[in-house]
């Protein structure tokens, strides 16, 4: 990669655990070399990628050492060139970095040689967070984008699927069976990981739509909830094999 300047959407859509790309003071930095080196831990880097993670960099003290600085440097293989949103659209940049780190915790949480039971206990929580809390956020905030309020239908399902969530968490756990356990742990980071990762799309098409004008970012943005909606309501919460 060369140092041309990169939008945070190119940004996004190029990170991945093989290309692991972060953003620090609106320079893209390329982690490739660095993630088993850091001091702090590869999870930490892994759950920021794709991300402007300036203030998380800045709220470490340690951070501040010329040291680090110059790493930074090193690291660096692009510049930032962001176009700032219009004023009514300025949610959809934060909405779309919150379902950005939402999918990385999912995707950093299986360990390998870690207790299986150990990964579907922290997943079943992610789980019901998402559940709860996180795309509950996510469909108020892109019904409001589009000057709606958010369906009762999809809000009473969440509560559905939730109850469901612990209830299946809780007995494959009583199974004791580590095979079943490992496969529904993985079941549950492939599912939550897959619909995040649509709404990413949709979210970030929506973006790249306002800063080129291009095209009408409703659009997209009617997309990642219908991308929600049918997640929610078409979820048949089918078993996993060996669970």
């Amino acid at each position: 990669m060369n140092r041309d300047a990169l939008s945070m959407e190119n940004v996004l859509e190029k990170s991945d655990t093989s290309c692991p790309l972060i953003v620090v003071d609106h320079h893209v930095l390329d982690l490739t070399d660095f993630l088993r080196r850091h001091p702090g831990g590869e999870a930490v880097l892994l759950a920021n990628l794709g991300r402007d993670a300036s203030a998380d960099f800045h709220h470490v003290s340690a951070h501040a050492r010329p040291g680090v600085r110059q790493k930074l440097r090193q690291l660096a293989v692009a510049e930032v060139d962001s176009v700032p949103l219009p004023a009514a659209w300025a949610p959809l940049g934060e909405l779309v970095d919150h379902v950005r780190l939402v999918r990385n915790s999912f995707a950093v949480q299986l360990s390998v040689g870690r207790d299986p039971v150990h990964d579907l206990v922290y997943l079943g929580q992610s789980y019901r967070h998402l559940l709860d809390d996180h795309l509950r956020v996510f469909i108020d905030g892109f019904s409001a984008l589009l000057g709606r309020t958010a369906d009762p239908a999809s809000l009473r399902r969440l509560d559905e699927l939730s109850t469901s969530a612990q209830a299946r968490v809780e007995a494959t756990v009583a199974k004791a069976d580590a095979t079943a356990t490992a496969a529904f742990a993985q079941w549950v980071q492939q599912h939550c990981t897959a619909l995040l990762d649509d709404v990413i799309a949709c979210g970030s098409a929506a973006v790249r739509a306002l800063r080129t004008s291009c095209t009408e970012p409703a659009d997209h943005v009617e997309e990642a909830m219908s991308v929600i909606e049918n997640w929610v309501h078409e979820d048949d919460e089918a078993e996993p094999d060996g669970a």
